[in-house]
């Protein structure tokens, strides 16, 4: 009967000591690093949320522009002047218009009067967007507008007539 209760006692110990180490290694490898994620993210986009701003542009220079704060930061209302360099990425659309390293001019991509999204720290424009003008065009790496000022119909699709033939 000892012998019973003795082995009761040790298959209880044991059971009890591999949930306590699967807990206890859960906890370490899984639970603590997604809340420290978790935590991450919401102090990334809380340091995202100030350095966003939205307004209209007032003045613009080959590396600087001046903008008009409508919307984030707490800069609303104020007008700041945002420097660019070779770090800045603009992008018009869903396309991006400048190559990583290489400095734009911005007077080529924006002018007074256009509303753009910026992502500014310290003073620089880190990026720059803007929705297309109408008439222009936009690809990869480059923004044109067509003759007329009329943005091009031609999707890539062939015709209708123009299939193969049999």
């Amino acid at each position: 009967m000892r012998k019973n209760i003795l082995a009761l006692i040790i298959a209880g110990a044991f059971i009890a000591g591999a949930a306590a180490g699967f807990g206890g290694g859960y906890y370490k490898y899984v639970a603590a690093p997604r809340k420290q994620a978790v935590e991450m993210a919401k102090k990334q986009q809380e340091e995202m949320n100030k350095m966003v701003r939205h307004g209209t542009i007032t003045a613009v220079e080959p590396d600087k522009l001046t903008l008009q704060v409508e919307k984030g930061g707490g800069d609303i209302g104020q007008t700041l002047t945002l420097a660019a360099n070779e770090y800045t990425s603009i992008q018009v659309g869903m396309g991006f218009v400048n190559k990583p390293g290489e400095k734009a001019d911005l007077t080529k991509w924006f002018k007074a009067g256009d509303t753009i999204d910026a992502l500014v720290k310290d003073g620089r424009a880190l990026a720059l967007h803007r929705e297309p003008r109408p008439g222009e065009e936009v690809q990869q790496g480059q923004v044109s507008v067509l003759p007329g000022g009329q943005p091009s119909s031609d999707t890539g699709q062939a015709a209708p007539g123009q299939g193969q033939k049999k």
